[in-house]
């Protein structure tokens, strides 16, 4: 799975998720930023792994053949961690980052255009890590 930085045309984002979380992700992030686009949501309600990756397919197949996905997923161990990675296996351009949370999306919207699409995954599973925080109400 090699690409190149500059043949890549646009980064897009699927988060993918149990329920409609990955609905709700993407209408809190329109709330802060407006409409925004190349950012879809899939969930696994009623699917199988394999409907999933069908959905996630039908998805990257409707961009051109010189974007990018990152897929943003809620966790590995499940349907739809089973389902990102068979698809990021079989494509070139795909990427995929567990443990998706807003600030993870938010920091997809802020740096998809200004990080490399190879550091980008980097970025942000950093950006959804430094997120996390067991928060002592002393301390303030």
């Amino acid at each position: 799975m090699t690409s190149t930085a500059s043949s890549i045309k646009m980064i897009s984002a699927i988060v993918v998720t149990h329920g409609k979380l990955a609905h709700e992700f993407i209408a809190t992030a329109q709330k802060i930023y407006g409409n925004v686009k190349g950012v879809y949501a899939v969930s696994n309600d009623d699917c199988t792994p394999q409907a999933l990756a069908s959905d996630i397919d039908a998805i990257i197949e409707s961009g051109g053949p010189d974007d990018a996905f990152v897929i943003l997923v809620d966790f590995l161990g499940g349907s739809c961690g089973h389902a990102t990675l068979s698809v990021e296996r079989r494509r070139r351009n795909v990427r995929v980052v567990s443990g998706v949370n807003l600030p993870m999306l938010l920091a997809f919207l802020n740096k998809r255009a200004d990080v490399s699409f190879e550091r980008l995954p980097a970025e942000l599973a950093s950006r959804g890590r430094d997120s996390i925080h067991a928060v002592d109400t002393d301390q303030f």
